[in-house]
């Protein structure tokens, strides 16, 4: 099953797409792919597409 989710992401001064997939890496998402939809002070928000296994 494919999901799109919002996830909220720290900012880094160096934006990159890997420090982007590394931070999602950490939250157990492989994504197929992702957009930042939104910044804040102090975060990136994403859309995330990603499968989820069935359980």
């Amino acid at each position: 099953m494919i999901l799109t989710d919002e996830f909220k992401i720290k900012k880094t001064e160096n934006l990159e797409s890997s420090y982007i997939e590394n931070e999602l890496s950490k939250l157990n998402i492989t994504p197929l792919r992702w957009a930042i939809v939104n910044v804040t002070d102090t975060h990136y928000i994403l859309t995330v597409s990603y499968e989820k296994n069935a359980d």
